[in-house]
This record gives structure tokens, sequence and C-alpha cells, in this order.
């Protein structure tokens, strides 16, 4: 991992492995579904923990999520820590892109509304998403990451 990080690997929901990320990706959205990724985090300590949630919902039919887990050394700065959210997030969404026949959303864990301390950060994380080619999307509708990965995040 970056910056000393270290990674837990990825996991369905229920707590099965997945081997390749992109293996499962391909797999379940061949039918064109919209992909969503997510990265929330949570200061512990001397640590900073992200959580990265990968998710693609067929209509009527369900949905599949997996997810990961990283450390690092406690970032102090919100920008900081809120660009790396999204980077994870649009990092992957690179990795995934070539076997995503559908549309790629990056969900941002940021509230454009001004009382929010994140609001002061939205147009340049969304920036940062749209500048990679990817759907930007932000609270309230961002649940993969204000939602799926804060819960996620949260599990010791």
């Amino acid at each position: 991992m970056p910056d000393g990080g270290t990674s837990s690997g990825w996991r369905t929901l229920t707590g099965r492995p997945v081997v390749d990320v992109v293996d499962f990706v391909r797999d379940h959205a061949r039918g064109g579904q919209i992909v969503h990724l997510g990265t929330d985090s949570l200061q512990i300590a001397r640590h900073t923990r992200f959580v990265t949630v990968v998710a693609i919902l067929t209509p009527g039919r369900g949905g599949r999520a997996i997810w990961t887990r990283e450390a690092s050394p406690r970032i102090a700065s919100l920008r900081e820590r809120l660009l790396r959210e999204v980077w994870l997030s649009v990092e992957l969404g690179l990795r995934l892109h070539p076997v995503v026949p559908g549309p790629l959303h990056v969900h941002i864990d940021a509230n454009p509304i001004a009382r929010h301390k994140s609001s002061a950060y939205v147009q340049e994380l969304v920036g940062l998403v749209v500048s990679q080619g990817f759907r930007a999307v932000i609270k309230p509708e961002s649940w993969a990451a204000s939602h799926a990965a804060d819960r996620l995040v949260r599990v010791a």
C-alpha cells in the first residue's frame, strides 16, 4: 500500500474473500449495470482507516457488494483525508473501467451544504472525479460512501 498503509483484501458483505476485484466486477456487471464506488474514513488513535466499497445493482434482482479496508498513518487534515478517500475510489475506477460496459459512479462523502466542513472541498473533489471521466455523486445521493462504506469503516 502507498504511504505505509495496510490492506485487508476484498470481501463480500458476508465476509467471503474475493480473489480479484476486477474479475468480480467483470462477472457481475456484464449486463451494463451501474458500478458504484465509494470510500469513507475513520480516525483511530494514530491511524486513519479507509474502507472502499464496490456496489453493483441489478434493478429488480438485487445487487452485489464487496469491500476492502486499509489503514495509514493518521491524516489530520480534512482536505487531505477527503482527497485520499476520493482518490482511492478513482484509482479503483481506473482499474475497473476497461471491464465495465456500463456507467461507473464515484460516490463522494462530502456535503455541499455550507454548514458542513466538507462543503469547502466539494468542488475540488467533484473536479477530481470528473477529470478522470467518471460521474461524481455527492451527498445526499452518495450512499456507497456515506452509508455503505461508513458502516463498514466502523466495524473492528
